[in-house]
């Protein structure tokens, strides 16, 4: 007996004349299972032919019926393009209004995922972000500032943040089944508050910290000095002293009066950013990777922040624990300010360039990009 089996053969497939003959025969009270033997069907298939009646083939392939049909999923895609808040059970009960079939939340979910729709931390956007009013004031911004760079001036960037004891990083680590957790003080304290300007050639410019909120003439005296310190700096005298001095800001409250605050010089420019264009404005992005050093080096300072030095120094008597928390954050961005390089603020200057240029052919400005 050989130690190999023998290859199962494929069932045979019978035509419709040998079906034929075996329904012929059932039909006229002969032995079909005589003529089902001969034709070579097996008893069970003979017995299901007989029962079913059926000389042809079912069809095989093709589409499959599918609940999910393409209206439905136009109708998704329409639904989360006007609002992209839907949850997946209000998603289920428009779906069950508007076509009367029930989904599960799952092959909701699944089929979202096929028209490559994920979730995403939602942005703000106005509504009058992209109206024409303010698409031709941030074009008569855009051609402006583009002027001053063809002409050669030195465009100074400037703008306002601020941060507290309570800036960190949102997400972190922990044992798999429990919360990441940071233990902070009860109060986050009162907001320290950073002006600074920068530009491609220098890099920054110059920063202050300003404790509280910042007033109309504070903002407009720290724009007065930017304008003194730039015209005695070398990189100035060296390659911009024929040049205008562009100084390019927000529509925030704070520099809401800076052009009639300032003292007028012939050589120095005030421009306005256009409403709704913080990506045109290179410092915001500046601003971002500086924080990102500050919630690091407030995280390595976390004993000092909850348990602050209030002891007497060599430099001076005892300081409230409030005074201690606020010198820290002080000295947090003087250590993190050197992380806004010169080579940073040139790459985020070629970064803003495309919305610039977006301004400039008045197209919509989407945030988040």
């Amino acid at each position: 007996m050989s130690s190999h089996s023998s290859p199962k053969s494929s069932p045979k497939h019978h035509t419709r004349e040998e079906r034929r003959r075996v329904l012929d025969a059932y039909s006229s009270g002969g032995d079909w299972r005589a003529v089902s033997s001969h034709n070579g069907f097996p008893r069970t298939t003979a017995e299901r032919l007989v029962r079913t009646g059926r000389v042809e083939d079912l069809p095989r392939g093709g589409a499959r019926a599918t609940k999910v049909t393409p209206e439905i999923k136009a109708a998704l895609e329409l639904w989360l393009d006007e609002c992209c808040t839907y949850t997946l059970s209000t998603l289920r009960t428009m779906v069950m209004c508007e076509f009367n079939v029930l989904l599960s939340e799952a092959t909701i979910s699944r089929h979202l995922v096929g028209m490559f729709f994920t979730v995403k931390q939602t942005r703000v956007e106005p509504t009058t972000c992209n109206s024409e009013v303010n698409k031709e004031k941030r074009k008569a911004f855009a051609e402006a500032l583009v002027r001053h760079n063809d002409d050669g001036d030195l465009v100074v960037y400037f703008d306002e943040t601020n941060f507290n004891l309570y800036t960190k990083r949102t997400r972190g680590r922990a044992e798999k089944g429990k919360r990441a957790v940071e233990k902070l003080r009860p109060s986050k304290g009162g907001n320290l508050q950073i002006q600074c300007a920068v530009s491609s050639a220098f890099g920054v410019v110059a920063y202050r910290t300003h404790r509280g909120s910042i007033k109309m003439d504070t903002n407009a005296a720290f724009v007065e000095a930017l304008y003194t310190e730039i015209k005695e700096a070398d990189v100035y005298k060296n390659d911009f002293a024929d040049k205008k001095i562009v100084v390019v800001f927000d529509n925030a409250p704070a520099p809401s009066q800076t052009e009639v605050l300032v003292p007028a010089h012939d050589d120095l420019v005030l421009l306005r950013l256009g409403p709704y264009s913080p990506m045109c404005n290179p410092i915001e992005n500046c601003f971002s990777a500086l924080k990102a050093h500050i919630k690091q080096y407030l995280a390595l300072m976390r004993d000092e922040m909850i348990r602050p030095r209030t002891q007497p120094t060599s430099s001076g008597p005892r300081i409230s624990k409030t005074e201690a928390r606020m010198q820290l954050l002080e000295r947090a961005v003087h250590v993190s300010m050197p992380r806004i390089t010169q080579v940073m603020v040139q790459r985020m200057e070629l970064h803003a360039a495309k919305f610039v240029v977006a301004a400039i052919r008045i197209e919509d400005m989407k945030y988040g990009e």
